[in-house]
């Protein structure tokens, strides 16, 4: 039935004025009296209904209630076109108020809410829906069939547009109600289960968004049988899964059933059957298999063609895509072809001024600089900066980018001073985008952005290696960026969101979900250009001036919101000036050389003397050598326990002369350097660097600045050891329940009050429920899964895919029970105490007041090395959850020489009250009785 569409609440909530009506508003506004009865109010209600329908008719039914994960935004101007067509109508009604059931104006507004939302305006479909649902609650209405649709657009709106922590509560919401009144097996419980997958694809939770998408699927197939639209779309997203948890031959398999599906369905209204296209060249493009890549391309192409032809953005946004793929694949003659015809394309159709105008010339810049053509290069990049500039603001991601674009072409045509300026400027917005966009992130979003944005900070450091002296002003500036950076996954914001929402204070929880929401949001924003803010009315300043002012709030009601959200900017002139005169502060850095791509490592390695200007440098150009070759080299050195010449002149020699007369080194470690013992590198004199120098490990140099932890007053002391392993292949450990005696001994001694947890009673519960106390022990199996472990199924019941995505999952410790785990099947980050602990959960424990955490397991320093990032493990996850200080083991140590190791270790600390001194202390009384560094050297402790 064709309804009278009235537009009185949207005058109120988005346009400015009436002013703003076009010619059918002003024929409406000024002929409403003469409809108010008979023939001309059934003519206007025929008019306006069919005017809408025809304009929501362009797009497909899967378009208002369908998340589809795309690989790349291929096919969005087709649809902002058909929005605008829309929109244009919609705009234009004017405000004739029918008498309608508020039920009717309910419904209204969602649709009119879902045309808007099709058509790319978030904002003003934000406000149209939230108008229905409030129309729905406030008239006591919620039974409706449609108010679950709400609540589900809702959903489906949030997530698109990144603000997560809202998007879940809706979606699941939605979830709910129609599975309360519809079941579990109808339409709409189906979309919203796909919809919760995507949300999980998008924010890094792999095994829940695949089990999600595996249900809504079975649940679209039988409902709409397996040749419609929204099971392509399920099994598309569902390929977009198993792409990101790395397992492309099942991604392809399923994107190709959803391609069969969709290109019999393909009509004026829907292109997703050319998104799932473009999806399965970019899968073949990330798979290595650039020559169907390729093909997929030329066909995607070749369908652009026959639907829009050749002067479309779609069409040229295909082309561009596929000059990338030939940058790949090196066939560079035909790189600049397909770019020039995709540049022609986006000036005809929107100008020189347009934000797809200056990607495209910003690419074939690019292009020319990796050709070494820089004077075409240059006045191309530089335009490019101009008009991003102009369009989207300083501050905007890709005004930054094109900064860096040029700052690069400054570089490689040794124009050093010009390049220096560019970088410091696209670096110092790089900071300011970290300080925005991370506080709402998961640990899983925030590792995927810093893994796009690092990039950038490794070139900086390729660029400063080179330059002209060893100590430079620059040299203070990388220092400063480094440390900044270093260790930035490090902070677990997932702990303080468990802790604000696990308290009493509901105020509190208030305050901090609408800020997280506030935060997500303007995520989305800054990267709206200044017109895409004009038209969808959209004021971003006052925005992030509520965000603001509510942070400023929480800072204010909560100790644990300030201290986990607020980065602290320290320089190296700080760092530099709580050193003493025999002291030098070391930063070692991991970075990849940059000519025209990424290729070797290599070590920039800054020292800082408390009387230098400036850091002075070292650069180690060998660096996949010390990597490969020479770690093995010293690994089996260690193993075999024979004497290792050849391990000092390649990781000290080179950083020795940095280290002048100082006594007393503060190492922050990187790359290889965290995975051998520096104490145990032998010098050509014989003797080992613990005889050479007091060696203080530190998780980044800023650390001597202090942190606002404390450690707890109260003496406390939590001793694991000899779990109870249970049925399986896991060895018990007879020797830790000796340890933990001997040290609980010592540690009562001294006035100490102690908790033990043995056998069964050490299991992973009592594990995790462990809080603050001053020192925490455990003796125990440590574990880290190499890529070899991980193959199909489980290993320690933890899914092989989770781990390979987290390295967190691939470290941690057995525990009571622990030998059960083989037959698990482990679906979620949370092991729901199945005796393993994982470092994912050991991070999430409260040990901020812990002035010691000790390891004394086999490997538990052991993790993935990231650059930048220290080590992936339980060294991070115990960090992390707030430990001061960690001792851990880098290899498999004697049973009988840690004992003796540990015990030496708490005797010294306990009557000095020196971690550093008491722990070398004991290493060189062990070093007495076993010469070989297997014995005395494979722990090492990190921290104040």
């Amino acid at each position: 039935m064709k309804r009278l569409y009235t537009l009185l609440l949207l005058v109120l909530l988005i346009l400015p004025s009436s002013d703003t009506f076009g010619q059918l508003g002003k024929m409406l506004k000024d002929k409403a009296k003469n409809f108010a009865s008979g023939d001309g109010l059934n003519k206007l209600r025929d008019l306006t209904a069919e005017r809408l329908d025809e304009a929501r008719s362009n797009f497909d039914s899967t378009s208002f209630s369908y998340a589809i994960s795309l690989n790349d935004n291929s096919g969005l101007y087709d649809l902002r076109e058909k929005g605008e067509g829309f929109l244009k109508i919609y705009s234009n009604l004017g405000k004739v108020e029918d008498e309608k059931e508020e039920r009717e104006k309910a419904r209204d507004l969602l649709d009119r809410g879902e045309g808007l939302y099709a058509s790319g305006y978030y904002q003003m479909a934000e406000r149209l829906l939230l108008a229905s649902k409030e129309k729905y609650e406030t008239h006591e209405l919620t039974d409706d069939i449609n108010y679950p649709k709400v609540i589900s657009n809702l959903g489906l709106l949030y997530s698109t547009t990144g603000r997560y922590t809202a998007a879940e509560e809706f979606i699941l919401q939605a979830l709910n109600q129609e599975k309360e009144s519809r079941g579990e097996e109808s339409t709409g419980y189906g979309a919203s289960l796909n919809n919760l997958a995507v949300l999980h694809k998008e924010t890094g939770r792999y095994t829940e968004a695949e089990a999600s998408i595996v249900q809504a699927a079975a649940i679209l197939l039988d409902i709409h049988g397996n040749n419609s639209m929204p099971f392509a779309i399920a099994q598309n997203n569902e390929a977009m899964i198993y792409q990101a948890m790395g397992r492309y031959d099942q991604a392809e398999v399923v994107l190709k059933k959803a391609i069969d599906i969709s290109a019999g369905l393909q009509s004026s209204k829907s292109g997703n059957h050319q998104k799932f296209i473009s999806n399965l060249a970019l899968l073949y493009q990330e798979m290595g298999k650039y020559d169907l890549a390729e093909t997929t391309y030329k066909d995607l192409i070749a369908l652009k063609e026959r639907r829009f032809g050749k002067r479309h953005p779609d069409y040229a946004h295909v082309l561009n895509n596929l000059a990338a793929l030939y940058m790949e694949m090196g066939k560079y003659d035909q790189v600049e072809t397909l770019l020039k015809e995709a540049i022609g394309i986006y000036e005809r159709k929107f100008g020189k001024e347009h934000p797809l105008y200056a990607a495209a010339i910003s690419d074939l810049g690019n292009f020319y600089r990796f050709q070494a053509d820089f004077g075409a290069a240059e006045p191309l990049l530089s335009e490019t900066l101009d008009i991003r500039k102009k369009l989207l603001g300083t501050e905007h991601p890709q005004y930054v980018q094109s900064t860096e674009d040029i700052a690069i072409l400054y570089w490689k045509k040794g124009e050093r001073e010009k390049a220096e300026s560019l970088y410091k400027e696209s670096l110092q917005q790089s900071l300011s985008f970290i300080n925005r966009y991370f506080p709402p992130m998961s640990e899983a979003e925030k590792t995927r952005y810093w893994d796009k944005l690092r990039p950038r900070f490794e070139r900086f450091y390729a660029f400063a290696a080179e330059a002209p002296s060893e100590t430079h002003p620059l040299l203070g500036d990388v220092y400063d960026y480094h440390i900044a950076t270093k260790g930035l996954l490090l902070n677990s914001t997932n702990k303080i969101k468990k802790k604000i929402l696990g308290g009493d204070d509901k105020e509190l929880i208030s305050k901090y979900l609408m800020w997280l929401d506030q935060k997500e949001k303007l995520a989305k924003l800054y990267s709206y250009s200044r017109e895409e803010l004009v038209e969808q009315k959209i004021n971003r300043d006052s925005l992030e001036k509520a965000a603001n002012a509510t942070e400023k709030e929480l800072s204010q009601r909560s100790e644990i919101f300030s201290e986990g959200y607020q980065l602290n900017n320290v320089t190296y002139k700080e760092v530099k000036a709580r050193l003493k005169q025999s002291e030098v502060a070391i930063e070692v850095i991991r970075f990849r050389n940059y000519d025209k791509t990424f290729s070797g490592a290599r070590y920039l390695v800054l020292a800082l003397n408390p009387t230098a200007d400036f850091p002075s440098k070292v650069v180690i150009d060998n660096g996949d050598h010390l990597e490969g070759r020479y770690f093995k080299y010293y690994n089996n050195a260690i193993h075999q326990k024979i004497t290792d010449e050849y391990s000092y002149p390649q990781y000290w020699a080179p950083i020795r002369p940095l280290t002048k007369e100082a006594r007393h080194l503060y190492l922050s470690l990187d790359g290889v350097y965290n995975q051998i013992s520096l104490n145990t590198l032998r010098n050509p004199s014989g003797n080992y660097l613990i005889q050479e120098y007091d060696l203080t490990l530190l998780a980044n140099s800023r650390d001597l600045i202090g942190n606002n932890k404390s450690a707890s007053q109260t003496k406390s002391a939590v001793l694991v050891g000899f779990p109870e392993y249970g049925n399986g292949d896991i060895p018990p450990l007879p020797g830790t329940k000796a340890e933990v005696t001997n040290i609980g001994r010592l540690l009562t001694s001294k006035a100490y009050k102690i908790s033990t947890l043995s056998g069964a009673n050490a299991s992973e519960q009592s594990f995790k429920a462990i809080a603050n106390p001053k020192v925490l022990h455990v003796a125990t199996h440590g574990y880290f899964l190499e890529d070899k472990h991980l193959q199909q199924g489980k290993v320690f019941g933890i899914s092989s895919e989770s781990a390979r995505d987290n390295p967190l999952l691939r470290a941690g410790l057995l525990l009571a029970g622990a030998g059960s785990t083989t037959g698990e099947r482990q679906n979620t980050f949370e092991s729901s105490n199945n005796g393993v602990l994982t470092a994912y959960e050991a991070m999430n424990m409260s040990l901020d007041n812990t002035d010691l955490v000790v390891l004394s397991a086999c490997e538990t320093a052991v993790g993935d090395v990231k650059a930048g990032e220290g080590v992936y493990g339980l060294q991070r996850a115990f960090l992390a959850a707030g430990a001061k200080a960690l001792i851990m083991s880098l290899w498999k140590v004697d049973d009988e020489a840690t004992q003796e190791l540990m015990t030496k270790f708490y005797a010294g600390w306990l009557k000095t009250g020196n971690k550093q001194q008491a722990f070398k202390e004991a290493q060189l009384a062990l070093k007495i009785k076993y010469k070989e560094p297997y014995y005395w050297g494979g722990f090492v402790l990190v921290g104040s």
